[in-house]
Parts: C-alpha cells; sequence; structure tokens
C-alpha cells in the first residue's frame, strides 16, 4: 500500500488531515478517492509538500484550495505561485481580494483564471467537495466552513465541520456545525496563561477579545452546544485546531474538551492538532446510520489513552504524551479495527 489510498479493509473513506495548526502556518488536507481540497495555504510550498508526503500525499493530490481568511499564517505568497504554476485553482470570499490584491502569488493565480470567489452561500469545489461557508468574528472577513464529501461514487457524505480563528462564537455556528462526522474547532488559548504571558498588553486585550481567538472553555462551550444539537452517534472525533505554544498546552485544551463531551453525555475522540508535524491524520468512512467509522492512516501507530489498554486512539509517532484522548468521557470505544 503507498498511503495514497484509506487502509485496506476498511471501505471507501474520506482524509482529513492537519498538516499544520497555530500561529506558524495552517493547512489541512481533505480528499476522496480523487485530488483534494486544502483548506488554507499557509505553509510555503517546499514546507507543504513536505506536509503532504508525510500523510501518504502529493501536490497531485491537490485540486483546490479553500481560504478562511488572509492573515500570514493562512496564506504564503510563495505557494499561491506554486499553486498557479500547477492550474490550482484558490476559492476566497471577495472580501479577500482586497487583502490579497498585492500579494504577487496571488496576482498570478488571478492572471490564470485560477481564482473563484464565494459569498455567503455553498459552493462546490472541483474535488467534489460542498462547502457551506459561515462568517466569524476576527480580523477582516474570516469564516468556518462545513465540507460535506463522497469517499467514492454514490456513497453518502463525511461531513467536517471546520472553525480555526474566531474570538466568540454563536448559537448560528453551533447550528451550521452540528450532525457533522468530524469536528475541528479552535482552543487557542488558556486564559490565565493568556494574561500572565508577558505579552504587550494590547495583543491579550485583542486575542481575548470577540474579534481575537477562542480560547479553551470558549471552544469548549461550543463543542458542548454542538454535541448537545448533534444527533447519537454524530461528532466522533474532535479536532482542537490553532493551540498557541506559548499560551495554552494541549493537555488543558484536552481537559476542558473532555469536560464539554462529558457534560453533553457523548462518546468523541479528542485530537489537539499540531504545528508540527502533520496531526491528526484520519480516514473517515461513513457508518451505518450515520456514525463515521475510522482507521488509522499508515503512517499512525495506536496508543493507548493510558486509562483503559483494551481501548486506544491515534497519534503520530513520535509526538509527546497527551496530544490525544482516546476515551474523552470514560463512555467510547476505540477506532474500527482496534481490540
Amino acid at each position: 500500500m503507498t498511503g495514497r489510498e484509506a487502509p485496506s479493509g476498511v471501505g471507501p473513506s474520506v482524509q482529513f488531515a492537519v498538516l499544520a495548526s497555530g500561529s506558524r502556518g495552517n493547512a489541512t488536507l481533505v480528499r476522496g478517492d480523487g485530488p483534494g481540497l486544502l483548506i488554507d495555504a499557509g505553509l510555503g510550498p517546499k514546507a507543504l509538500a513536505r506536509r503532504l508526503e508525510s500523510v501518504g500525499a502529493g501536490w497531485s493530490d491537490v485540486a483546490a484550495v479553500a481560504l478562511t481568511h488572509t492573515h500570514g499564517d493562512h496564506v504564503d505568497s510563495g505557494t499561491f505561485a506554486e499553486l498557479a504554476r500547477r492550474g490550482i485553482g484558490l476559492h476566497c470570499h471577495d472580501g479577500h481580494r482586497a487583502a490579497l490584491a498585492r500579494d504577487s502569488g496571488f496576482r498570478q493565480l488571478d492572471e490564470a483564471g485560477l481564482v473563484t470567489t464565494y459569498g455567503d452561500r455553498p459552493f462546490l469545489t472541483s474535488t467534489g467537495a460542498r462547502v457551506e461557508p459561515f462568517p466569524v468574528e476576527h480580523d477582516g472577513a474570516t469564516f468556518g466552513f462545513r465540507i460535506e464529501l463522497s469517499p467514492a461514487r454514490r456513497s453518502r457524505p463525511v461531513s467536517i465541520g471546520y472553525l480555526a480563528d474566531s474570538g466568540c462564537w454563536s448559537e448560528a455556528m453551533a447550528d451550521v456545525l452540528s450532525d457533522v462526522d468530524v469536528l475541528g474547532v479552535e482552543f487557542n488559548h488558556d486564559e490565565d496563561l493568556q494574561k500572565t504571558s508577558g505579552r504587550p498588553w494590547v495583543l491579550v486585550r485583542r486575542n481575548l477579545g470577540d474579534r481575537g481567538h477562542l480560547s479553551n472553555r470558549q471552544g469548549a462551550e461550543l463543542v458542548e452546544a454542538v454535541l448537545r444539537r448533534s444527533r447519537r452517534g454524530a461528532i466522533r472525533h474532535l479536532v482542537l485546531l490553532h493551540l498557541s505554544q506559548q499560551c495554552n498546552r494541549p493537555a488543558l485544551a484536552i481537559d476542558a474538551a473532555r469536560s464539554a463531551v462529558r457534560a453533553a453525555g457523548r462518546r468523541v475522540i479528542v485530537h489537539a492538532a499540531s504545528q508540527d508535524p502533520a496531526h491528526p491524520i484520519l480516514w473517515v468512512r461513513p457508518g451505518r446510520r450515520g456514525t463515521p467509522v475510522v482507521a488509522g492512516a499508515p503512517a499512525l501507530v495506536r496508543a493507548s489513552s493510558g486509562r483503559d489498554p483494551e481501548r486506544t486512539s491515534l497519534a503520530s509517532p513520535g509526538l509527546f504524551d497527551g496530544l490525544d484522548d482516546g476515551d474523552p468521557d470514560g463512555m467510547g470505544d476505540g477506532p474500527a479495527g482496534g481490540p
């Protein structure tokens, strides 16, 4: 097996792989049985190529990019130029054009006719993914996505919720994100660590404000709201995005997420996304009655949650303890194919 397809025996699957998440770059790959969609392109072309290779993919496995916003950790001019050279299209919002107008890589994409703008309605990409954007509170035009992609022809779609940068959340956001198979939500900082970080107060105040970043507490509140709106069996995997390396700890974020899952009375495997290396890397297929079944990509190893050796989670090799929690509410079952 080359790593470019789901593990044998699990059926048609959608890969969800966070290539990088944090203030030094953001990119996530979503793909089925053909070339996939990148959410954001915040790594340089060489680094992005290495991350793609690490999850069993390459440039040939990318057909389009959907941009959440234009901050420097989500866009890279050199990668835009590489997209233009390879004929890979970019989906961005009307409000992103003005911010990117002076970017040479973006101009190359635009001049090649590879830029498509989205508004407030769902749009289709060349990968076959249906993307529903929703506005969030951050600097400038910023959006979260609900993505639906079928792993194969005539198969049910896998749904993914993705919210990487937002200073606050709303009931409308929770509505859009309900009933997805994989939920990615920002858990940027611990509020106490943010306040005592020694950073300039203007930055601290901005990060704590309604147009900054979700704290662990806020992320947990949103997760609980989404879970309470979602049917049993939905949202089997929760991915914590954009953790601050200075003002957060994976264990703190996971503990906050576990509390939300427990309060909602659900079973969810929690993953704290990584800045480096790519993590998590999931293969997801629609399960019976809408319940997804997940198996590890070839690059993954099984790791015990530490409480029950018979219950396993998925973790990338070499990551420190606590990055994943395989049974966050004490009721969970392991991934498909586990013990």
